[in-house]
């Protein structure tokens, strides 16, 4: 009998395995894992370990509590420490091109606000 729990988690994995592009032996082999056991979590027949829920948090840029359904989305804290993590990453030569960017984003939300409120 397949737990709740481990259902939950195999069809998020595939999911968002597949938006990102890896097919299951790709993705199978980041975790370095057997593409028999991938199948076996997607499918909800098998759960992770600890250490290998960490890995497909870190490779498929997700939270734990998405993966096992605490939470149905990835949240504004989520997705707010997933753009930092992401620009910290980036070459500070493109950090200045970035806060270009970010700027004429946040132009274009106060328009926006401004615009819902009259």
């Amino acid at each position: 009998m397949k737990k709740e729990i481990n259902v939950i988690l195999g069809e998020r994995i595939k999911a968002l395995r597949k938006q990102k592009g890896y097919t299951r032996e790709a993705f199978a082999e980041k975790l370095s894992v057997s593409t028999r056991f991938l199948a076996a979590v997607e499918s909800g027949e098998a759960g992770v370990s600890l250490s290998t829920l960490k890995k497909i948090v870190l490779a498929l840029d997700t939270s734990a509590d998405y993966l096992i359904g605490v939470k149905n989305e990835m949240g504004y804290d989520f997705y707010r420490q997933s753009a930092i993590n992401k620009i910290s990453k980036i070459d500070g030569r493109y950090l200045m091109q970035i806060n270009k960017i970010l700027e004429g984003f946040d132009e274009i939300v106060s328009i926006n606000q401004n615009t819902e409120i009259l």
